[in-house]
């Protein structure tokens, strides 16, 4: 078994805990054979602050170190988890200029400014009117993001079902997004980006991926990425065989391994 790890973050971003040192030699340790680091920039940050530059030299120094350490023994990409680009295109076009970058994943973290910027993690989810209104603006950042494209695969896109539903308990889902969720499917596949299959905090048991592979393979879409989202070492690796065992159940026996933003297809078996 093969296993890649395309979305991974260490002390780089501001909520990880184990350099990427100490995340790749964990990863080894359990198999992993190729992880790209792609710590967080947010255009917005968790604090609802407008961050227009992004410092790249703790992570050019990082993957320099870890390079060195694990001396071959792991192929280390470098990448970037790029998230709520549609609060300015401008700044997010600027961090992307940084050379070398192999994968940039595309993700929403916060509301948009309709709604105060708040994060996610932060809101205290307490009805479904009021988590169907921050989903509304989520398909209104996801659209935005799409048709401005320049990323790689599109991250986790049931995210906000992590703190409305898994966390509060809030009986809400994509279902009523479906013909929307298709369209940015069918955009995904015109624009040669892939899809993400986050295999941490137990996403891979939502029943929202079991229908977004099934859609996204019936629509004729091949690319998808796995990542395990890991922010501490004890966490590297978590979930991997069982996002690949879940894309193999919907049909799927190869994953999109993204190199210099070049995705190539990987063949797996369980």
């Amino acid at each position: 078994m093969f296993f890649i790890d395309q979305h991974i973050h260490s002390t780089v971003s501001f909520d990880g805990h184990s350099s990427r040192t100490e995340m790749a030699q964990a990863a080894l340790s359990r198999g992993v054979d190729v992880l790209c680091f792609t710590d967080h920039y947010d255009v917005v940050n968790e604090k609802k602050q407008f961050v227009p530059f992004y410092d790249w030299a703790p992570a050019r120094r990082q993957q320099q170190e870890a390079q060195a350490s694990l001396g071959g023994q792991i192929e280390l990409l470098y990448g970037l988890e790029l998230g709520n680009a549609p609060e300015d295109f401008s700044a997010a076009e600027w961090a992307l200029q940084e050379p070398g970058l192999d994968l940039v994943l595309g993700s929403i973290h916060n509301a948009s400014k309709v709604l105060g910027w708040e994060d996610y993690y932060y809101v205290n989810f307490s009805s479904p009117e009021q988590c169907y209104r921050y989903l509304d603006d989520y398909f209104d950042s996801l659209e935005a993001l799409m048709a401005w494209g320049n990323f790689d695969s599109l991250a986790h896109l049931p995210y906000p079902l992590r703190y409305m539903a898994q966390r509060d308990g809030q009986p809400v889902g994509l279902g009523p997004y479906e013909e929307r969720v298709t369209e940015l499917l069918r955009s995904l596949i015109r624009t040669g980006k892939a899809l993400e299959v986050n295999s941490g905090k137990s996403e891979t048991l939502m029943p929202e991926y079991g229908w977004l592979l099934e859609r996204y393979r019936d629509l004729g879409g091949v690319l998808v990425t796995v990542g395990t989202d890991a922010h501490r070492a004890a966490d590297a690796g978590r979930g991997l065989r069982e996002a690949y065992a879940l894309l193999e159940s919907k049909g799927f026996s190869q994953v999109a391994l993204i190199r210099k933003r070049t995705p190539e297809l990987v063949s797996f078996s369980l």
